[in-house]
């Protein structure tokens, strides 16, 4: 099952808004998948293949990560944008060989 965590500064607003998003994509994809959302000072502590994020939030979570940690961090310029966070999910996938 992919893990998908959604990170914003508080953990309440943005990440849940993305959260969200991502659920109704998910679902339209027919991707089985745990999404949960949190602040980006908590999100170390949460094992996910994706992350979804703002741009402010991915330089953070990826200053000091490995080449495979920033790869799975998704850059979202519109949070509750249906297509693009569909895009970047399938992109994600078919880069890792995964049927969508």
């Amino acid at each position: 099952m992919l893990k998908i965590l959604c990170v914003c500064g508080c953990g309440l607003g943005s990440s849940f808004a993305i959260e969200m998003t991502a659920k109704a994509v998910l679902k339209k994809l027919e991707i089985d998948a745990e999404i949960d959302h949190t602040t980006v000072s908590e999100a170390g502590a949460f094992k996910s293949d994706i992350i979804l994020t703002q741009k402010t939030f991915a330089d953070i979570l990826t200053a000091d990560a490995s080449e495979e940690e920033i790869r799975r961090v998704i850059v979202l310029h519109k949070l509750t944008d249906k297509d693009e966070i569909e895009q970047k999910i399938v992109a994600f996938l078919k880069a890792r060989n995964v049927k969508v």
